[in-house]
C-alpha cells in the first residue's frame, strides 16, 4: 500500500524488510523483516508460548544528518508490536486480524545510529486458536514513529512505508500422520480486505520457491537447522499445491504448478504457482487453507512457499513465507 500520510512528516526513522535496505523495502520478499524477532521460552523463535514471557526485539533506525531528513523534532519514538495468526493482509482495528501487544514510548536514536526496544509479552493462556495471541506461529507487525505522530488507524501501509516491518514465517513439519489426505497437507491462513469502503477483487498468489536467494535461504536455514528430521531444502517441485476457500467456492484461478511445457522450456528457472482471484466484501475478513501434496517428498526435504496478496491495483497487502518439512515422524 502506499505511504501512511500520518506518518508523512517524519522522513528520518525506519525499519528494514532486509538487512541493509535503508527502509527501502524494495525486495520481492518484504515480509521477513530482521528487525523483528519473538522467541518463545519453549517453543524457540516465531512461535509464543501462552502463560510465559515471550521475548520480541525490535530495531528501528534513524538516518544520518547526510540524508537531509526531516523529522517533527520529538524527543521520544512510539513503538507498537501486533501479533496475529499466520495471514497475509493485516489490519490493526480488524481484532480477528491483529491485537495490539505494546506501544511504548522509547528514545529518539542519534542520526545515524539503530537502537533496540526489548519487549515481553505473556499471552493468556487457554484462548481459542482463532484469537491472535493464541499458542503457536505468529506474525507479528511493529510499527515506530516520532510520539508527536498519528498513524492510520485502520492500515499498516505495507510494504511501502518505512516505518512498518512484517515478520511472517511458519515451518510445519509434515508426517503422513497429520496429512488431511495422503500426502496433501493443510494450513490455515487468514487475511482482510483492506478497502472498508468497497468490494475489491484481490488476488492470492503461492510460489514454490525452489533457489531462494541469499536472504530468504539465511532466514530459512537458521530455523530449519533447528528443526528435528531437517536435511536439505527441496530442489525439485512438489507434486501440486493450491488455496482451498471455504467462502469463495467460485474463486477464479490460474494453476502453474505443474512444469508442462513451460517447465521445459524454462528450465531450471520454473518456479511453480498458483493465483486465485476472489471478490471480497469491505473489510471482509476471511481464514482458507494453503495445502500441498508432499507425496513424492523424501524425508527431511523442506520446501519454501511464498504466499501473497495484492489488490486490484496491483498494491501488496501482504506476505507471508510457509516452509514445510517432511518427516517420518
Amino acid at each position: 500500500m502506499a505511504n501512511d500520510p500520518g506518518l508523512a512528516a517524519d522522513t528520518c526513522i525506519y525499519m528494514e524488510a532486509v538487512t541493509g535496505d535503508g527502509g527501502t523495502h524494495n525486495s520481492s520478499v518484504w515480509w521477513l523483516s530482521p528487525d523483528i524477532q519473538l522467541t518463545g521460552p519453549t517453543s524457540g523463535p516465531d512461535k509464543a508460548d501462552p502463560g510465559q514471557n515471550n521475548t520480541v526485539n525490535v530495531v528501528y533506525h534513524r538516518k544520518p544528518a547526510s540524508s537531509n531528513c526531516t523529522t517533527p523534532g520529538d524527543e521520544s519514538i512510539t513503538i507498537e508490536l501486533w501479533v496475529g495468526n499466520p495471514s497475509l493482509a493485516m489490519s490493526p482495528s480488524e481484532h480477528a486480524s491483529t491485537a495490539l501487544i505494546q506501544s511504548i514510548g522509547s528514545p529518539f536514536p542519534a542520526e545515524g545510529t539503530s537502537a533496540t526496544q526489548i519487549i515481553n509479552w505473556a499471552p493468556p493462556a487457554g484462548l481459542p486458536v482463532t484469537d491472535p495471541q493464541s499458542a503457536g506461529h505468529k506474525c507479528l507487525i511493529a510499527r515506530c514513529y516520532p510520539q508527536s505522530l498519528t498513524p492510520d488507524p485502520n492500515d499498516f501501509h505495507v510494504p511501502n512505508d518505512r516505518h512498518v516491518a512484517q515478520h511472517n514465517i511458519c515451518i510445519v513439519p509434515c508426517s503422513d500422520r497429520k496429512a488431511h489426505k495422503h500426502g496433501l497437507f493443510r494450513f490455515e491462513v487468514s487475511t482482510i480486505n483492506l478497502n472498508f469502503s468497497e468490494k475489491e477483487t484481490v488476488t492470492l498468489r503461492a510460489v514454490a520457491d525452489l533457489r531462494p536467494d541469499n536472504f530468504v535461504r539465511k532466514v530459512v536455514l537458521e530455523r530449519l537447522e533447528r528443526t528435528e528430521g531437517f536435511r536439505r531444502l527441496a530442489l525439485a517441485p512438489p507434486r501440486g499445491f493450491n488455496f482451498d476457500l471455504p467462502d469463495f467456492p467460485e474463486a477464479e484461478v490460474i494453476d502453474h504448478t505443474k512444469p508442462g511445457c513451460l517447465g521445459f522450456l524454462l528450465g531450471t528457472s520454473f518456479r511453480p504457482e498458483i493465483e486465485t482471484r476472489i471478490q471480497m466484501s469491505p473489510k471482509q475478513f476471511t481464514r482458507f487453507n494453503f495445502e500441498a501434496d508432499l507425496s513424492g517428498a523424501k524425508v527431511g526435504e523442506a520446501y519454501i512457499f511464498h504466499l501473497t496478496q495484492s489488490g486490484s491495483d496491483n498494491r501488496a497487502h501482504g506476505g507471508l513465507t510457509i516452509v514445510m518439512l517432511a518427516t517420518d515422524a
